[in-house]
């Protein structure tokens, strides 16, 4: 699958994670859910001089981004992928395919709201 057929997801960092949001691709309707799972000893210290803004590079040792799809085909709809995610892998989640091109999460952004620098890049295809 070539990379130009991936359709960006629509990611807002700025509003923290968890989150999660619908999106109906080839017809079908889809719930996506990021969380950033972190370490306590991986977090810099909140005195830095970056303090929320300071970032992790996603994955790395002690920290990494989930990724859930569930299809929403009944009450409580099927979950196709519930996984952690490395940059560069396609991963199979029913129908669809996603990907995750780079993740970057501030600490401002761990359960918490605003514009602290996250930037998180995924696409979806159907397969």
């Amino acid at each position: 699958m070539s990379v130009a057929t991936f359709l960006r997801l629509p990611v807002d960092p700025d509003e923290g994670f968890p989150q999660s949001f619908r999106l109906v691709v080839g017809g079908r309707g889809y719930v996506f859910g990021l969380q950033v799972v972190v370490l306590e000893e991986v977090l810099p210290p909140r005195d830095t001089e970056l303090g929320l803004s300071a970032a992790l590079d996603l994955p790395t040792d002690g920290a990494y981004l989930v990724m859930t799809v569930v299809r929403e085909d009944s009450e409580r709809g099927t979950t196709l992928l519930r996984r952690k995610l490395v940059p560069g892998h396609v991963y199979r989640a029913g129908e669809l395919a996603v990907t995750l091109r780079s993740a970057r999460v501030a600490i401002g952004n761990l359960n918490g709201v605003g514009r602290h620098g996250s930037q998180i890049v995924a696409g979806v295809a159907v397969r």
